[in-house]
């Protein structure tokens, strides 16, 4: 009985261990009709690119890189966005 409460305490601490334990950050919410960019830098300069999460006028996301580090939020509308060619 010792034995096992022993090997799940090691087993406990041996996951706390792996597991981080800094919540991930929060998402700014991405306003309807507009596109989104949010990117992460490793310094507070932010010339040292981190990752990236967007979203574009269609819905669709990317993620790029490593989303932690300092984060910079930026929105335009989706109106904004110039035609396509003329072909």
């Amino acid at each position: 009985m010792l034995r096992r409460v022993f090997v799940a305490v090691v087993l406990a601490i041996g996951a706390t261990a792996v597991i981080p334990s800094a919540p991930a950050q929060a998402l700014y919410a991405c306003p309807a009709g507009n596109m989104c960019l949010h990117t992460w830098y490793a310094d507070s300069a932010h010339t040292i690119w981190n990752g990236s999460y967007s979203i574009n006028c269609d819905a669709v996301v990317l993620r790029l890189g490593t989303q932690s580090g300092h984060l910079v939020f930026t929105k335009s509308p989706c109106g904004d966005v110039p035609p396509p060619p003329i072909s």
